[in-house]
């Protein structure tokens, strides 16, 4: 039997599962994600307590499956993907993991926008952002000496996966499904691009080389097996970022598909088969694990911490079941109460001052109008996201979303997307979807299967659907309009 393993370094929390040939899932393990907040919006991770809880999840996932280790035949990570952080020639890490949660890089932010924004939307798919250029800036700028020591800047799933294969500082690597965060990238000739570096004056061998997600990075050193639990010489896939992780693990592989994922970051993106740009900065393009594929997305940063924000303040000793039935008769639209979902800045189009808000309440609307308008804030960020994609894009505007992550689970927050949306809002019979995706992934990189969009139809399927309400949706078509006149205040 050949048993593959796929890994998940995420912002909450790591997890790994362990597959048989089939992708049943044997075995899961679970790490902490251990954030650490400090003074000037810094929020950063240790990449060896990363590392560490990486293998912690591993061996967890082994112990639970029973499986042989001799029968393990290859590995994959996938991981946090907009921020970054430094390694030395000898892989030894020179910074902290700069989580993209991390807004201390918004003056390099404006920098880049007042340079080049338009060429960096061009070439790499992406607006400037709390992502890649921007904090490699930053640590140019502020910590000039540690700069210097770095050899190349990764990402935290490519890091446990050099380190956990002995690789040195040349061999740094980054998939190609991360790229469009970079800001330096040539995105549809997957290369780094010398105008751009030349442009914000990085150094080109600071940056990694560019490897399809379906690529062996390297094998499983003794010390790295003997700590994961794995036996030595095991191949290592390079992986791709957790988003795209949860996009395949979803079956969102064909034109028309949408994917809600509704964890920390509140993500909606499209299937498409062309590279779009939006100058305005509102969406963005990333490549799927395929060449000729891309996704259209953007996401609302910690919209899913909304909620539990919101709860923890506010209502500590009810469930989410609970809040979901404190909205059920209260009418779309929250009875004018309106909900910013952008508590920390907006991340697409970049806007650190912007802040979270509610507008309209009064002495009628109740605990449960709050809690609705939330959910509905999102939603409407949702469609805002929507309407610029199918435009960019020339598509139909027929689709349908898959809803996974946390939030998935709240019957009453798909039906709000339904309406809002005016489509199909469904969930899949798995949950386990992004470690699904990097067994997959795994699968794909040393043969076992060839076909990898069809052996994810054979294994996904949607379940729940939600049927949007045309009278419902009629009412929030004129909220939509309302929240984008209240996210232009900000910007007037």
């Amino acid at each position: 039997m050949k048993i593959f393993v796929g890994v998940d370094i995420g912002t909450t929390g790591i997890r790994a599962g362990v597959y048989d040939e089939e992708f049943h899932l044997l075995g899961s393990g679970s790490g902490r994600s251990i954030i650490r907040r400090g003074s000037d919006n810094e929020i950063i991770q240790d990449p060896e307590e990363m590392y560490i809880e990486t293998a912690h999840a591993v061996r967890n996932a082994l112990k639970e499956s029973r499986v042989d280790k001799r029968d393990i035949v290859c590995l994959s990570f996938d991981g946090q993907m907009a921020g970054v952080m430094g390694i030395d020639k000898n892989w030894r890490a020179v910074t902290p993991y700069d989580s993209w949660l991390d807004t201390r890089c918004s003056d390099q932010v404006a920098l880049i926008k007042s340079k080049g924004q338009r060429k960096v939307i061009e070439k790499s798919g992406n607006t400037p952002s709390y992502n890649h250029g921007p904090k490699i800036l930053w640590w140019k700028k502020n910590k000039p000496d540690v700069f210097s020591e770095i050899k190349s800047f990764i990402q935290p799933s490519g890091y446990v996966a050099g380190k956990l294969c002995g690789l040195s500082g040349k061999d740094a690597y980054i998939d190609w499904t991360y790229i469009h965060f970079s800001g330096f990238a040539d995105i549809t000739q997957l290369r780094w691009d010398d105008e751009l570096t030349s442009l914000f004056k990085v150094p080109i061998e600071k940056l990694p080389k560019i490897v399809s997600p379906f690529s062996i990075i390297g094998t499983v050193t003794k010390d790295g097996g003997e700590l994961f639990g794995i036996r030595k010489d095991v191949p290592v896939a390079a992986g791709c970022g957790d988003t795209t992780s949860c996009f395949l693990g979803t079956g969102a592989l064909e034109k028309g598909i949408a994917v809600d994922v509704a964890g920390t970051a509140s993500v909606l993106a499209l299937v498409i088969d062309n590279y779009i740009t939006d100058y305005e900065g509102l969406v963005y393009s990333a490549r799927s694990v395929f060449e000729d594929e891309w996704y259209s997305l953007s996401y609302i940063n910690g919209g899913g911490q909304n909620l539990e924000w919101f709860r923890n303040t506010f209502a500590s000793q009810r469930t989410f079941e609970e809040l979901d039935n404190s909205i059920e008769i209260i009418v779309p639209g929250s009875e004018g109460l309106m909900f910013i979902p952008h508590l920390e800045g907006r991340g697409y189009p970049n806007n650190p001052n912007m802040r979270g808000q509610w507008k309209g309440f009064t002495r009628d609307h109740e605990f449960g109008h709050f809690y609705r308008s939330i959910l509905e804030g999102i939603a409407y960020e949702y469609a805002l996201y929507m309407e610029k994609i199918l435009s960019l894009s020339e598509n139909d505007a027929i689709y349908n979303v898959r809803g996974v992550a946390g939030g998935s689970k709240s019957g009453a927050w798909n039906q709000i997307k339904a309406d809002v949306l005016n489509c199909n809002y469904c969930t899949i019979n798995r949950e386990d979807i992004s470690i699904l995706g990097q067994a997959i992934i795994a699968a794909r990189a040393v043969g076992h299967i060839k076909n990898v969009k069809e052996t994810v139809k054979a294994i996904i399927k949607e379940e729940n659907i939600f049927y949007p309400d045309k009278t419902r949706h009629e009412i929030y078509c004129g909220c939509i309009k309302e929240y984008q006149k209240l996210l232009a205040m900000y910007d007037s």
